[in-house]
Formats: C-alpha cells, structure tokens, sequence
C-alpha cells in the first residue's frame, strides 16, 4: 500500500496545485488582464471620438463596431437631469463605463468597453493544466517505480544466468517493490543455501558409501586369494550389504521427510507418542531404565503421527545408546506449545557438536549409526512448524527437546 498511497498523494497534491492555480488565475489574473484590454479599447475610442469633428451618430455606431465598443447615446435634449435612466456624470463613471461628448455633436455617449471571458477557453485551459500536471505526476512517481522494477528484471536475469551473487538492494522506502526485491534476496539465499547443503550431502553420501564399498571390496579380493574363507567372507560382506541398505534407506527417508506432501496431520497426543516411542522393542539396550514423566493432562498437537513417533523414537534410541543407565522423557506444556525433552545420563555433546549435530551425517564419538537421525528429527519438527534444541544437561549427559506448537 506504500507504493499506492506514494502515487495517490503525487496526484493529489498536483490536482491540489492546479486547483489554486486555476482558481488564482481565473480571480487574479485574467480579471486584471481583461481590465487593462478594456481600460486600453475605451482610451483608444476616447481619442478617435474626441478627434472627430462634430461627429453624426452612425459615424460613432460604426467607430464603435469596428473597436467592440458598446456604446448608447443620450441626446441633451432627450431626458431632463437626475431623472432616472440618466447617464452618469463625469467622475462618476462604473468600471469599464465612460460618458463621452463628443466635440460639436449635440449628444452624449455612454460607452462600455467590457471584455467578454472566453469561457471555453478557461474551460480548456484548466483541463490542459489539470491533465498536464496529473501526467507529471505520474512520471514522477512511477520514474523510480520503473527504474527498481529494471533493476529487480537485471538482477534475476543474472541470477538465472548463473550469477548467484546477484542481489537486489533493498531501499529504505519499504514499499510492495522493496518487499518483492527482499523476497527475491531471501529466495536467492535459500537456493544457495540448498546448493550447498545438496553438495556437501552429496560428498557425504559418497563418503558414507565409500567405507562400506571397500570393506567389500577387500573382502571380495580376500575371498580371491583364499577360497576356503569364503564362508567367513560371505558374513562380513552381508554385515555391509545390509549396512549399505540401512544408509540407502535412512537416505531415502531423510528426502521424503522434506517434501511437504509426507504430511498426514490429524490430532494426536504427544504422550502416546512417548508411550510407543518407549516401547521395549524399539530400544536397542534393554538394560537402560526409561522414565517418563509429564506435567500436564493436555498434550494434543496437530500432527503426522507416524512422523512423530520416527522423531521421539530417534531421540530415545540415541538417548540409550549412550546412557549409563537412565532416560528421563518429560512432557510438559508451554503456552501454545506442548515440549518434549530426552535427557540421558552419559557423557553429553562433544565441544563444537551441539550447533552442528542437526546435520547430515554428523556423528558423535562413538557413534555407529549414519549420522541421519537427528537430521531427520530435525526435518520433522520443522515441518509441524516446531523446533529441535540440543544441549548438554546441568549434571551430565545429553539433552535433546523438541517444541511444537498446538
């Protein structure tokens, strides 16, 4: 609405300026104008009146014809003084109205030499005036319009050419223009961003895949060597198979889960989440006690059920992989959110870990998964507009929460 009211008020305040104008010149100007035509014509017939020489009335008639010059005549005769009609005196005259004697006539005239106002001329003149003005009004306003509409046109072009440090510099207007040119710089940033973080995917994906792709190549050419391992081999190589397809899978899932359409929301209760997330056969150390608590009676979110149980169900697998003994699941409620933390008891994040643990293949010390599960965790949280906080608990060990709004 910016750029809208910038234009509307050029315009108003340019048909604004033109009224004024119009109304000083019509009241001013022109009134002045035609009084001094008028002053002039009635000088102008004084003198040929006064020049001729006991001039007869068709001779004046015609005099005043050819100057535009009203005129009546009174014959001295013709009516007695101060009766009414009578013409007006010497030094009494109206504006734009002389007496007149002319020398060796026996009458007088009254002689008007008042200006008609060419109507349609103001008329035209001030729709001129009026268009004129609302048409620089345009130009002004819609000249800087154009010029970052240009601008914003040069700009994507080089970025689609493949200049991705092309960027639109936002004004200080804040105007409709300046927020599409923030949202292209936005759009711009998130394609480079993805770029990004496709290729560094991409080289950790043939890093991953690489470790289990050797073992099973040397494994092959051990096997070449010495056929009576074989059988030994074949178990080591099938670990690695089923490695390589558990990577391919978790891979698979982690792009699935960023395409929008994975979602399947409906109401569910987070805390039947943590109650199946908590299943005995989910965990992979049985020995690790699992505690849950909550604070509250309501924690219902709109969500994708099955989405959200893969993301507690991550965070309760890590949990236990690297507890002592304990991991404590607590549900509590926040305002317009419902939170979900898992605290274990081990030795916590790596220095450096805690900004950096969200991303693909991002493994802790010790660690023996893909380095895919609290990415994926992450991808999921956010796609129910919530987020993942990771952090080191007070006394020991690990804490991961994730926060979603109802």
């Amino acid at each position: 609405m910016k750029l809208y009211w910038k234009i509307y008020m050029f315009l108003a305040l340019t048909t604004l300026v033109t009224l004024v104008l119009s109304i000083w010149i019509s009241f001013s100007v022109l009134p002045a104008h035609f009084e001094r035509l008028m002053v002039e014509r009635l000088n102008n017939f004084e003198t040929e009146v006064m020049a001729m020489n006991s001039p007869t009335e068709p001779e004046i008639e015609q005099l005043a014809d050819s100057m535009k010059v009203i005129l009546r005549v009174f014959r001295h005769s013709q009516r007695p003084a101060m009766m009414p009609g009578h013409m007006p005196q010497r030094g009494r005259e109206l504006p734009g109205v002389r007496v007149l004697h002319p020398p060796g006539a026996d009458f007088s005239i009254l002689a008007s030499g008042r200006v008609a106002p060419p109507r349609l001329f103001l008329f035209v003149l001030f729709a001129l005036g009026l268009f004129l003005s609302q048409a620089l009004a345009l130009a002004l306003g819609l000249k800087s319009v154009f010029s970052r509409i240009s601008l914003l046109r040069l700009v994507t072009g080089e970025f689609g050419k493949g200049n991705f440090t092309a960027r639109y510099p936002v004004f200080s207007s804040g105007d409709e223009i300046d927020k599409l040119g923030s949202a292209f710089n936005k759009m711009a940033d998130r394609i480079i961003s993805l770029l990004g973080s496709h290729k560094e995917l991409l080289g950790a994906v043939a890093h991953e895949l690489r470790t289990p792709m050797a073992r099973l190549s040397f494994a092959l050419e051990l096997a070449r060597e010495n056929p009576q391992a074989v059988k030994e081999k074949l178990g080591l190589m099938e670990q690695d198979i089923f490695e390589l397809d558990k990577l391919v899978s978790e891979l698979l899932e982690f792009n699935r889960i960023g395409s929008t359409g994975a979602l399947v929301k409906e109401q569910i209760s987070l805390k039947d989440v943590c109650l199946e997330a908590t299943d005995g056969d989910r965990i992979p150390n049985s020995r690790i006690k699992i505690i849950l608590s909550s604070d509250g009676t309501d924690f219902t979110v709109s969500g994708d059920y099955r989405l959200l149980l893969r993301a507690v169900s991550n965070l309760v697998r890590n949990a236990a992989h690297y507890a002592q003994s304990t991991v404590n699941i607590q549900i509590a409620e926040s305002k317009n959110r419902v939170n979900v933390s898992v605290t274990d008891d081990g030795p916590g994040f790596s220095p450096g870990l805690v900004d950096k643990a969200v991303n693909p293949f991002v493994k802790g010390h010790g660690s023996k998964g893909s380095g895919l599960g609290l990415s994926i965790v992450n991808r999921i949280v956010k796609q129910h507009g919530g987020s993942l906080s990771l952090s080191n608990a007070e006394d020991s060990g690990a804490r991961a929460m994730i926060s979603i709004h109802r």
